[in-house]
């Protein structure tokens, strides 16, 4: 199944992101991306498991998406906000890049470990959706 393919995925990013962190092999920046890379494998293999494909990937639009059909924990909305202060948008304008400090990425650690959490507790307790996501995803 694919969601369980993004499942690994997000796992394997999970990993190296908790690894990186805790012996520093890799910059802040880095971390940021591999720990950003996580939440969106988590956030997808939630959203398709229960028939939805998401729209888009950044990981603000990924929670909206998200929020329609799980009750995510209350404290999940500024953690995606905060993640999202670093996000490198396309854009015209030039902006600068903002480099996690070692605290930022603390916290981004934290957050990843509990959304692993919280997603396993519905990937392993809910019954599947058995129902096509093109079916689910019309109007």
């Amino acid at each position: 199944m694919e969601w369980e393919s993004c499942y690994k995925e997000a796992g394997d990013y999970y990993l190296a992101a908790l690894g990186a962190s805790k012996k520093k092999t890799l910059g802040n920046l880095v971390i940021y991306n591999v720990v950003a890379m996580s939440i969106e494998n988590y956030m997808t293999c939630i959203l398709m498991r229960s028939g939805f494909v998401p729209e888009h990937s950044s990981i603000s639009s990924m929670y909206r998406e998200l929020k329609k059909n799980h009750n995510a924990p209350e404290g999940f909305h500024a953690e995606v906000r905060f993640m999202n202060r670093f996000m490198n948008f396309c854009s015209l304008e030039v902006s600068p890049v903002l480099i996690p400090t070692d605290e930022e990425i603390s916290r981004m650690i934290i957050f990843v470990s509990s959304l692993k959490e919280w997603i396993e507790s519905i990937l392993f307790t809910e019954p599947e959706n058995t129902m096509p996501a093109a079916i689910l995803c019309q109007p």
